[in-house]
Parts: C-alpha cells; structure tokens; sequence
C-alpha cells in the first residue's frame, strides 16, 4: 500500500536567470518604453567592501546599489564604468555622494571627448525639446536629470584610467580589466576569475545592438575577445544574464548584421535577419521581437549607413 504523497519527489527548481554566481549580486537595468534605460548592475563582494560594475541613469535604480550595500553593511569602496552613456555612469554622483573615498575605474580620455562633444550636443537637443513643450511631465523630469548629470561632468572623471588590459587586485578581489572601442571609444569590462564570470558592459546588448557611438569592426573584435576568456556566465550592458553559448550566437548575429548593412537588403530585411538569429536571447516584453527589429532596422538605416564615423574608427 503506496501512502499518497509519501513517493513524491518536487521537480527540480528551474534555473535562476539572473544567477551570476556566489559573491556576485546581480540588479536588472530597465527598459521601458518611452524611457531611458538603465544599464545593468553587479555588486562583487570583497574583503571589507563591494565593487560596482555600472551604477544606473535613475535614483530608482542606483538606490537598489546602496539598499544591498546597507543590507550587507559593506561600504563601496570601487567603483567601475564600463563606459561614458548616462545609462551607465549616471549613478556614480549618488554613490560618490555616500562613499566619497570610493575609487572610480573608467576610461577618462573618452569622457573628456564625450564632454566636450556628444554629450553637449545632447544636452541643447533635451534644452529644446523642454522648451518647445508638449511632453509629459515625467518625460520633462528625466531629462532635466540627465541635464543636471551634464552639467555635474566634472565629477563623474575616474580616479583611476584605464586605457589597456591590466590585472588588478581590489578589495582582495583579483579582476582582470580589459580595454575596447567598439560601443563607445572607451569600453572597459571585467573577467572575474573565481567566479568565472564577464561583465561586459553594452559590448552586449538587447534587445539590439546600440550603434549609436559605436566603430563595428572594433566591436566585434571585442566580442571575439571575451570568448576568448573562460568564463561560464556573462552580464551583458542590457538584457538577461548569458551563457557562453548564448554569447556566440550574439556575435555571430552581430557580425550578420554589420555585413547585412554593408550590403544592399533594406533596413527591415537586416532587421528580420537579426530578429531571427537573435531571438533566443530575448526574455520578455523589454526585449521581445518587435522592439529587437525596430532598433536593428534604426541603426542599420540611420547610423551605419546615414551616421557620422566616429573619428577613431578606421571601418
């Protein structure tokens, strides 16, 4: 006689999506429409304080980063930008706010270019836009906040720059920091070793690659570098955590798109072509098709064929 319920076994718990590993603390950027985003966040644990990787465009998010920090009673004491859009470097003056001896690791020389370039030219188009009205309020707040982190540029320079590959050893941590230019002219990511984990800054990013101050053939070739490391997870600068896996198959969808525009398809059929070898990698509503093959379609029309190069871009 069998008692019921005396034999039965509970499934097997589905995977976590959002693990990054033991001493790694993962917080989801956002992407909501109509919005600004917030890139990805990882709090790595060390000894006698936490290292941040990115720190958000809005209070909501940066907040989270110092919640866990309270949580755990640990102060930040390094923080690391993977490179200069708002969407990742933003949080920094919230963060330096509460942990002022806290060291900064960018790359300095394309944030002072992006100072005295992209990110002026940014903040007249948010001036015009307030001034010719007619926005909703929420959209009027943010971009006064992203006026008001312009404006603030001269805090948001790292206390240390890096502008090359280099092994570093913070709060007992060991971190091997990489150097690139493919989204920007100055991409810093991470391979933490023990973890066996890369942070990779938007060298990765759903639910499309952003191209707008990219240079692609440096991009790819940083693609190809991560998979050189022998990493297991990866935090990408937007979207779910990656496997290895998952990551060819973003270079490979990648380096397809790059060669569609070069060629003669329409903006859409490149898009399609992303949508379609990139669809495993989406997760949700922020990410689903529709979005991936706007975006694709945008950068392919407007930037790689309609934009300006970027000055250190050779092709």
């Amino acid at each position: 006689l069998m008692i019921l319920g005396a034999c039965q076994t509970r499934p097997p718990a589905a995977p976590d999506p959002d693990n990054v590993g033991q001493g790694a603390h993962f917080i989801r950027g956002s992407f909501a429409q109509g919005r600004q985003p917030d890139g990805n966040t990882v709090v790595l644990d060390g000894k006698g304080g936490l290292i941040v990787f990115d720190t958000g465009r809005h209070p909501a998010h940066t907040q989270k980063i110092i919640d866990y920090a309270h949580a755990r009673n640990e102060p930040v004491v390094a923080i690391f930008n993977s490179h200069w859009h708002l969407d990742h470097i933003s949080g920094n003056l919230m963060l330096r706010g509460q942990w002022p001896k806290a060291a900064v690791y960018s790359n300095d020389a394309a944030l002072i270019d992006a100072l005295s370039g992209f990110l002026p030219k940014s903040a007249e188009s948010g001036r015009q836009a307030i001034a010719q009205g007619g926005l909703d309020p929420a959209r009027v707040a943010e971009l006064k906040a992203d006026l008001a982190t312009i404006d603030a540029g001269a805090r948001l320079h790292p206390t240390v720059s890096l502008e090359k590959p280099q092994a570093l050893v913070i709060a007992g941590r060991k971190l091997d920091a990489h150097a690139a230019a493919g989204a920007s002219a100055g991409d810093v990511w991470l391979y933490d070793p023990a973890a066996r984990l890369v942070l990779s800054g938007d060298l990765i990013t759903l639910p499309a690659p952003f191209l707008d101050t990219a240079c692609p053939s440096n991009w790819s070739a940083g693609l190809d570098e991560i998979l050189a490391q022998p990493f297991v997870r990866l935090v990408p600068g937007h979207g779910r955590v990656m496997t290895r896996a998952d990551v060819t198959t973003y270079r490979d969808a990648f380096n397809a798109l790059i060669a569609c525009a070069k060629g003669a398809d329409t903006p859409d059929a490149c898009a399609d072509r992303w949508t379609a070898s990139a669809a495993s990698l989406q997760d949700g509503a922020e990410t689903d098709g529709k979005a991936a093959k706007a975006y694709a379609s945008y950068y392919v029309g407007s930037v790689l064929r309609g934009g300006t190069r970027r000055a250190d871009c050779v092709n």
